[in-house]
């Protein structure tokens, strides 16, 4: 069973990589660096402040700047360390099969060491299931577009090569565990 699982993730990981042209090299690369997401975070403030007073806006900002910090630090000092799972790009094995993005010539992006679980995911998952609950009555059509946008930046991961299926699913799993029970204790304490 757990080869199985192995072996499709693997695979959905060649695939999904091997749709490569270098258009879309550069598109995946620009999508996965974290200043690319600031027009979504900035609508989220939006958003929140268009939905609560700017005290609650402040606080709530400050908070879910807290639960990506907590869900980075610990996909990069907990899981990645402790289970130092390498990244499809530095398998040896599933390394020479992938397409990796070249940053300038001869310099190849192959992402850190370990890869278990993504951070990208992990991250937004934390701030989309942190707002979500609190937005999804009024502003649905805009957490539409900030899910789809998290969509994209997980799977710009795996069209890099730096991360199998399986650690974007576990980022998300955490992330969006973390984000809403986050988000629940503020609700409580906020009286939102």
């Amino acid at each position: 069973m757990i080869e199985t699982l192995k072996y499709i993730d693997e695979a959905l990981l060649v695939l999904i990589n091997s749709w490569n042209t270098p258009f879309l090299d550069e598109i995946f690369w620009n999508v996965s660096k974290s200043w690319i997401s600031i027009p979504f975070y900035l609508l989220a403030v939006i958003l929140l402040y268009r939905n609560f007073q700017l005290k609650k806006t402040f606080i709530l900002c400050g908070l879910i700047a807290l639960t990506v910090a907590f869900t980075d630090i610990i996909s990069t000092q907990v899981f990645k360390q402790k289970i130092k799972r390498y990244r499809p790009s530095h398998h040896l094995v599933i390394g020479p099969k992938l397409h990796v993005y070249e940053e300038s010539p001869g310099v190849f992006y192959r992402g850190g060491q370990y890869g278990f679980f993504s951070s990208h995911a992990a991250n937004y998952a934390g701030f989309y299931f942190f707002i979500w609950p609190l937005l999804y009555r009024k502003e649905n059509r805009w957490l539409w577009v900030l899910g789809a946008w998290g969509i994209l930046v997980c799977y710009s991961r795996m069209y890099l090569g730096v991360h199998y299926p399986s650690d974007i699913v576990a980022g998300l799993i955490f992330g969006g565990l973390l984000g809403w029970s986050a988000q629940q204790l503020v609700k409580k304490v906020l009286k939102l």
